[in-house]
């Protein structure tokens, strides 16, 4: 009989995840914030067109996804909020209770998160496209594009949340993840292409924000990645990161 009840409530990655789904969808700021990402992107792309209709001009179509690149300024603080607030609501001690192996926490919020930004990039992706044709935009002149701008902006932001919530787990406080996420995404790869020393300028296309940008950037020429291996370099980072934050939320003191 005990060793039954003991099955019955083992903890396990599905009902950690579920719970993380839980608690994200509990905190009515979170979904909110997940629509304005979405509002964001499609509501840019359509105030692009109009504005370029006042002057008898049409953005292209990778200038429709200007928003996604703000977009992640809010999936970033979201995912750090979502990973901090075990340790700022003192509810880690009760998590950690429930999950003893404690890594399955921390995956339920890289699959909550990454999914959710997935979906809320993509979906925006596909809405501000969509108002670009309306708005005269050939969009259906290169379906590839079109197709690589829709699944990557979701990848890009996807990656991002991953890394975020990585980066939070590991510095546990909001206001120093907030800063640090804004130092690892926006701050050091601007820092870096001010130093003029080349070796270091080759560095710049494999930070993460660099990397996974191309995803939703025209054709570059000039840089050594192709948009998907750009992606892949994102997700490496995201990987690596959740993995060192594995291990310190397994050996720290919650």
């Amino acid at each position: 009989m005990t060793a039954v009840v003991a099955e019955h409530v083992r903890a396990t990655p599905g009902r950690a995840l579920r719970a993380e789904w839980l608690k994200f969808g509990t905190l009515i700021s979170n979904p909110l914030t997940v629509i304005v990402t979405f509002l964001l992107i499609a509501g840019l792309a359509v105030l692009l067109v109009w504005a370029r209709a006042t002057e008898s001009m049409t953005p292209t179509v990778t200038e429709l996804l200007t928003g996604a690149s703000w977009a992640q300024m809010l999936i970033a603080v979201l995912a750090v909020v979502f990973a901090c607030s075990e340790w700022s609501s003192g509810l880690s001690q009760v998590t950690f209770l429930a999950v003893p192996t404690r890594w399955p926490v921390l995956l339920g919020k890289a699959v909550v998160m990454g999914v959710t930004a997935f979906f809320a990039g993509s979906l925006g992706a596909g809405a501000a496209l969509i108002a670009g044709a309306i708005g005269g935009v050939d969009v259906a002149g290169d379906a590839d594009l079109a197709v690589r701008l829709v699944l990557g902006a979701g990848a890009y932001l996807a990656g991002i949340a991953i890394l975020v919530v990585g980066i939070g787990v590991m510095v546990r406080n909001l206001i120093a993840g907030i800063l640090t996420v804004i130092g690892v995404i926006w701050v050091l790869p601007l820092a870096i292409t001010l130093i003029p020393w080349e070796p270091l300028q080759r560095v710049v296309p494999y930070l993460p924000s660099p990397a996974g940008g191309l995803l939703i950037a025209a054709e570059n020429p000039v840089s050594e990645l192709t948009p998907w291996a750009g992606g892949a370099v994102l997700f490496a980072w995201a990987i690596a990161v959740s993995i060192a934050a594995a291990f310190a939320v397994r050996s720290r003191d919650v």
